[in-house]
């Protein structure tokens, strides 16, 4: 791993400050999960039909279980590179790379009287030719694992599926001015100072473009043997669909823009298509503080947190497969609804 950054920093307007910085990073030989070894030449394909033919199977005797213990077996399976077996995969080869780029910009806001604000937002770009070592770990984000073409990894190169473009976050922490020894109501006793004084709240909003989607196919028609299969893009079709996406759940992106390849052929779109990504997010959680103190030695902390203030709903990706039913069609939520919880806390 190669990594690189730059930082300008810049305070104004009475103490607010501006900070714009670039960071970068470069993959190389990055593991992947599994190298399929045994996919069928590329050269063969143009065959077609013939790849399919039942032939004398050579190891019949010798392998005595699978489709190589028959009598006879597909033509394809004697052209592959290791005949004698179904399949032959390499776990983490170390042949893939990355490349990411961002803009990254925060401003900070400190007041004098208790408090502060905080915006960080990061423009980037994030490609390779595989996501993750781990993909039934980490990879749950309707990105692809394996390749299509085993002999092409340049082929594979497309923004990763954890690729976002746009995250902002905002946070928020203020001491309400309000009470004895602040700025407002300042000489209030009593029963008045106990109600007024020592009110707080804080909260963080986080907004973000959602995943960018992996399609394929339901049915593997490549006849590939070990490769994978994705769809054609329609050359001129906007797959992207605007709007709201409560209206669009039964139809998320443009399926007519895609169409499954030719028997025996590779489809053309990317390991991951940036033009057609799942629902990004739009939260904010907030809190309210009120803290109380009770005679030298105790103090009371009350306290209110609400998580999805606004109880936004963020779906989850839609069916990727194309010859599917569930094709562009989005059937999960990927957050929870709005969630209240209450605390109190005696410090003593």
């Amino acid at each position: 791993m190669q990594q690189w950054n730059f930082d300008v920093q810049r305070e104004v307007l009475g103490g607010m400050l501006i900070d714009v910085g670039y960071a970068g990073s470069k993959g190389t030989h990055l593991w992947t999960y599994t190298q399929q070894l045994n996919q069928l030449p590329n050269q063969y394909m143009s065959l077609g039909s013939k790849l399919l033919t039942m032939v004398a199977n050579p190891f019949y005797g010798l392998v005595t279980t699978g489709t190589l213990a028959q009598p006879t077996v597909q033509n394809g399976q004697l052209l592959r590179p290791f005949p004698q077996a179904t399949g032959a995969n390499a776990i983490a080869q170390a042949n893939r790379d990355s490349i990411y780029h961002s803009l990254q910009v925060k401003v900070e806001k400190r007041f004098r009287g208790g408090g502060a604000i905080l915006g960080a937002y990061t423009f980037s770009k994030n490609i390779g030719n595989s996501d993750s070592l781990s993909t039934w770990l980490e990879n749950n984000n309707g990105g692809v694992a394996g390749n299509q073409d085993y002999y092409n990894n340049r082929a594979e190169r497309s923004v990763v599926s954890q690729d976002v473009p746009h995250r902002l976050v905002m946070s928020y922490v203020y001491d309400l001015p309000i009470g004895k020894g602040k700025k407002f109501f300042s000489s209030a006793s009593g029963i008045a100072d106990k109600l007024i004084t020592g009110w707080a709240f804080s909260g963080v909003g986080t907004y973000q473009s959602g995943f960018p989607l992996g399609l394929g196919t339901a049915n593997n028609l490549t006849n590939s043997f070990g490769g994978g299969s994705r769809p054609n893009y329609v050359g001129g079709c906007t797959p992207s669909i605007g709007g709201a996406a409560q209206p669009n759940l039964n139809k998320w992106f443009n399926t007519s823009c895609f169409t499954a390849p030719p028997t025996y052929t590779f489809g053309n779109v990317s390991r991951t298509t940036p033009y057609v990504r799942w629902h990004g997010v739009n939260n904010t959680d907030f809190s309210l503080v009120k803290a109380t103190q009770i005679g030298e030695r105790f103090m009371l902390q009350f306290r209110t947190e609400v998580f999805n203030l606004f109880n936004r709903a963020q779906f989850g990706p839609p069916g990727t497969s194309l010859g599917n039913a569930q094709f562009g069609v989005v059937s999960t939520q990927q957050n929870n609804p709005r969630l209240i919880q209450f605390a109190l806390r005696l410090a003593f």
